[in-house]
């Protein structure tokens, strides 16, 4: 059995609230615990973050143009050395930018699937709920 150290907290009514909305829950067909419009709103916002960090990804996979002002030094405040280590670096990493560039692309296909995927499903359910009317 559990304990508290709360007097003031009964536990076996607790216990038995928590079971009748289990109860009810089940007797209602499973339904959600989360209203539609949560559901929705959770959707919406997880698409959102996925499309945010694919925007990230595509602005760091470009080729760099400008070296950062926080690793500056009086060798790379002559632009000629600046450029070529740059052109360097761009030559370097080119195969990783193809293979970063591929990767958001289909990332953000995976993006578009799962808008679709979720469009989808929520036809079917209003098919549901209109069906059980």
């Amino acid at each position: 059995m559990i304990e508290t150290a709360n007097p003031d907290i009964d536990v076996d009514a607790l216990m038995q609230r928590l079971r009748k909305r289990v109860a009810d829950l089940r007797s209602n067909g499973h339904q959600e615990l989360l209203p539609v419009n949560a559901v929705k709103l959770r959707n919406n916002v997880f698409i959102n973050s996925l499309e945010a960090f694919a925007n990230i990804a595509d602005q760091k996979a470009q080729v760099r143009t400008q070296w950062p002002s926080h690793l500056g030094g009086p060798l790379f405040r002559i632009a000629r050395v600046r450029k070529a280590f740059l052109d360097g670096l761009s030559f370097v990493f080119k195969d990783q930018r193809h293979v970063n560039l591929a990767l958001v692309a289909a990332f953000r296909e995976s993006i578009s699937l799962n808008r679709q995927l979720i469009e989808q499903i929520e036809t079917l359910r209003q098919e549901i709920e209109a069906l059980k009317k």
